[in-house]
């Protein structure tokens, strides 16, 4: 296989720093294997000083993999790993560590409530609130220092630093390690051991890191110290993509490489060999808008012009492309320029970029699945196809639709019920209790939902009844009064449909004022946004029957869909070879790809053997993959991007999002967002406009 002259570049690089800006689809992967092949083989480097290093245990696997098959297969140690296995190599030579001493997740929250029982204050001592604190905990150890200012952590001022500092005082003194301690001990053990760091420095004389934009001010700062004065770093990145603020990442690193290391090479990979004309340049034009970045110039290795098609066309009416036509034709039915007074817009002279609106969720993920379905009838089902998410949660309308209509897909990363919330559970059962079910348990559930004062001793087994309530609380007038005025509401409700039934508890019964007073913040903000869930999903359907069934569809679609199967990486085409043209090695990686494809599609048993399941994914957790056609669906104000990071580098990062979620596409893109009602309207999201769109 050839390399372009940017990659030849980059491999032929000797001594000394370099910085490759590696775009979408740019050859990354094949570019650093063959680098690290040219070190031995042309500069003659020991093999056992080259150290490469990555995030993921596949992605270390999957390189090491290719360079010893470049190699011949003739045995060559040159050490693969991620920064995890690599510091704690480091620190079990150097400090006596082992694998006893890494912290278990059952042993983190031991130490963490040992920790907030020697401070004083009131804690909630939830599960998720023990998730929230230990993740700020790990942000603050992979950002390197404590912040300045306080995190949003709902606390009194002062009181996360105080249970930080008692955290890693227990853990210092049992001898442990987080996973997130790791770089910071690499730090401390070449900052105070002089020897150590002429050991390791001289372990290591070529280091590369791919993903660069992904790592935090930690692990960079103990890179940086085990390169020492040879400065042999060879660092592969996109700050385009970095999308892990999150955990401590900072794509500022990366600008901070070039002030460090002022003599380093800049080398750009900017031919994307994984999708179609329009998708770069649609993509380009919305990261274009990030203001702290390297400014690059990506185009497509593909013209985008082989579908023939009108390069002025902006409104899909009469396209020339059949595939795109009939998945038009769909969704809009004999008219193809209408669908709800909507029409869908191009976005790429291509062809290759499309963005339309539904009324809602449900119409949205429905018309979608009629779009599969006719591509897969249309001779795409050996396509790869993915539907990417801000959040797993926004899967799950277009999980419930391809359950119900028998379309194989797979859920990489399982999503939770909402209709398990709480607040779902209370509705649903003021629901099911007036209209089919006056079963105690129901019963129990909403009594005191708003408060009611109503004792569970005298909730009768069995079916509940108000006479015999009202009889338990006889001498009670203001009970009596109580139970009437719920007897009232149980009665009314009855006779509603489900959207205003729901209404009406929230509404009349004060079901939303008991919230705002039994909680606050970040928990009431989601308990009503489970309380809107709930009432929107309800909105069309028309019985309590239809209801249970819609719960029961939902729930086996998400169990179904979060199940692990055989062949998870069918839905990308593994090939960052860095070329789309011939050569064995890419004709491997073609085979290898059907065989994995083989056994996905006999992982879905039941199912259309000779159908790619649809893959319903993350945006975070698309990173690194790539299919033939996605869908972006969701695409509104307020969920990309996210209403909390509306501004500032937290804006810059949604957008980086975005533009990871775009760049997954080979040859299709569909963006798509609702419009919602009068009473709750819905906007397009500005990053729809960043890439060029106008509603019509």
């Amino acid at each position: 296989m050839q390399a372009n002259k940017q990659q030849q570049k980059a491999i032929e690089w000797n001594t000394g720093p370099a910085l490759i800006l590696a775009g979408p689809g740019s050859g990354k992967t094949f570019t650093t294997v063959e680098r690290v092949k040219y070190l031995i083989e042309v500069h003659h480097a020991d093999p056992s000083h080259i150290l490469v290093i990555t995030f993921t245990k596949a992605a270390a696997r999957q390189m090491r993999e290719r360079f010893l098959k470049r190699m011949g297969g003739q045995p060559c140690p040159v050490s693969f790993g991620t920064f995890h296995a690599v510091f704690l190599h480091i620190l079990k030579i150097s400090r006596g560590y082992s694998a006893g001493s890494i912290l278990r997740e059952k042993e983190k929250r031991e130490y963490l409530r040992t920790a907030l029982s020697g401070l004083k204050g009131d804690f909630p001592m939830e599960r998720e609130w023990e998730d929230s604190l230990l993740a700020q905990i790990g942000y603050v150890k992979n950002l390197g220092r404590l912040p300045e200012n306080d995190l949003d952590c709902g606390m009194p001022k002062g009181q996360f630093a105080r249970i930080f500092v008692e955290f890693q005082r227990l853990l210092h003194d049992a001898g442990k390690l987080d996973l997130d301690d790791f770089a910071a001990a690499v730090c401390h053990l070449l900052c105070t051991d002089p020897a150590e760091l002429k050991r390791w420095q001289e372990q290591f004389s070529y280091i590369l890191v791919d993903e660069f934009q992904d790592v935090n001010a930690a692990q960079y700062e103990a890179v940086r110290l085990l390169v020492g004065t040879s400065r042999n770093l060879f660092a592969v990145g996109d700050d385009d993509q970095a999308i892990y603020g999150f955990r401590g990442s900072d794509p500022a690193i990366m600008q901070r490489f070039v002030q460090d290391f002022p003599e380093a090479a800049r080398i750009e990979l900017s031919v994307n060999y994984r999708s179609k004309r329009g998708i770069v340049e649609c993509a380009g034009r919305l990261v274009g808008a990030n203001k702290e970045r390297f400014p690059k110039k990506i185009r497509a290795a593909q013209d985008g012009k082989a579908d023939g098609v009108n390069s002025d066309a902006d409104v899909v009416r009469h396209s020339e492309a059949d595939a795109v036509r009939k998945a038009a034709k769909a969704l809009f039915g004999k008219k193809e320029e209408t669908f709800e007074g909507g029409v869908w817009k191009s976005l790429a002279p291509d062809q290759s970029v499309w963005a339309g609106s539904f009324p809602d969720k449900k119409q949205e993920a429905k018309a979608l699945v009629r779009m599969i379905k006719e591509m897969q009838a249309q001779g795409g089902k050996t396509e790869t196809t993915a539907a990417i998410f801000r959040t797993n949660s926004d899967a799950v309308w277009l999980a419930a639709a391809l359950e119900q209509a028998k379309i194989p897909f797979v859920m990489r990363e399982k999503a939770k019920n909402p209709y398990d919330h709480p607040v779902c559970r209370d509705l649903l059962a003021y629901l099911r209790f007036s209209k089919s079910d006056r079963s105690r348990g129901q019963f129990l559930q909403i009594m005191n939902r708003p408060c009611r004062y109503l004792a569970r001793q005298h909730v009768p087994a069995g079916q509940v009844d108000f006479t015999a309530l009202k009889e338990a609380y006889r001498d009670k007038p203001y009970m009596q009064e109580i139970l009437v005025r719920m007897q009232t509401d149980i009665m009314r409700i009855g006779r509603m449909d489900l959207y205003a039934a729901v209404n009406y508890v929230r509404k009349g019964i004060g079901y939303d004022n008991w919230l705002c007073r039994e909680k606050s913040g970040k928990a009431l903000e989601e308990a009503k946004a489970a309380a809107d869930f709930l009432q929107e999903s309800v909105r069309e359907l028309r019985s309590m029957e239809q209801l249970e069934e819609h719960l029961e569809a939902y729930a086996r679609a998400l169990e179904k869909g979060g199940k692990e199967t055989q062949g998870e990486e069918a839905g990308r085409k593994a090939a960052d070879t860095g070329q789309e043209a011939a050569g064995s090695e890419q004709k491997a990686a073609g085979s290898e790809q059907k065989e994995a494809g083989s056994e996905q599609k006999a992982a879905g048993a039941g199912q259309d053997s000779g159908t790619i399941p649809v893959e319903l994914i993350t945006m975070h957790g698309s990173k690194g993959l790539e299919y033939d056609v996605v869908f972006l669906p969701g695409c509104c104000e307020g969920t990309v991007p996210h209403k909390k990071s509306a501004s500032g580098r937290e804006l810059e990062e949604e957008r980086r999002m975005f533009y990871v979620g775009m760049t997954r596409a080979k040859k299709r893109l569909f963006l798509t967002w609702e419009r919602g009602t009068k009473e709750a309207p819905g906007f397009a999201s500005r990053f729809l406009y960043e890439c060029g769109y106008r509603e019509p």
